[in-house]
């Protein structure tokens, strides 16, 4: 269990309406996994339930990790950042609020390998719906978590940037033995 998430019997409903019912499944570290289905499945209620956003009506969730600490959930929606500051206060402020990891030098490493660095200084609201995703998953994985959640996280980006994320937590999952989902 050291190494992997458990989710045993899990469900969920909202006003009367499962979303999840008795789902179990076991996600190993050094792993990514893919989670599909038709809109309205369950898939973002399950991800939420394991960053520990929803918590589960009935079943158990299994893990030596911390989930709460050990676990980065990023989604495509910028309305986590204050609009009125500029990129890099922004994710100085939220990285050094919840990431008892985050190294400052480490974002400089992000910023300059996805080519934002002149972005910095802008302010969050002039930005992109493109480069408004790429600084959320930039703040997911800038605080070295164990558990990375990206859902429907590329939504906004362009083909060269997925295709830099989608190598970059593939080297990153293989280094650190981290999940991704």
């Amino acid at each position: 269990m050291e190494s992997e998430i458990i989710l045993s019997k899990i469900s969920k409903s909202f006003n009367g309406q499962k979303v999840l019912d008795n789902f179990s499944y076991t996600f190993r570290f050094n792993n990514i996994y893919k989670i599909s289905g038709p809109n309205g499945s369950g898939k973002t209620t399950l991800l939420k339930i394991i960053k520990g956003v929803y918590l589960p009506d009935s079943g158990k969730i299994l893990s030596k990790s911390k989930l709460k600490v050990n676990v980065s959930y990023i989604d495509n929606n910028p309305r986590s950042f204050f609009h009125r500051l500029n990129v890099k206060d922004n994710l100085d402020y939220f990285l050094s609020l919840n990431s008892p990891n985050y190294k400052p030098q480490f974002f400089e490493e992000l910023v300059d390998f996805f080519g934002i660095s002149h972005l910095q200084n802008t302010l969050f609201s002039d930005l992109s719906q493109g480069q408004m995703q790429l600084i959320s998953i930039i703040r997911g994985v800038a605080n070295k978590s164990k558990v990375i959640i990206l859902d429907e996280s590329f939504s906004f980006l362009d083909i060269k940037i997925k295709s830099k994320l989608e190598s970059f937590l593939i080297e990153k999952n293989i280094q650190d033995k981290s999940l991704v989902l």
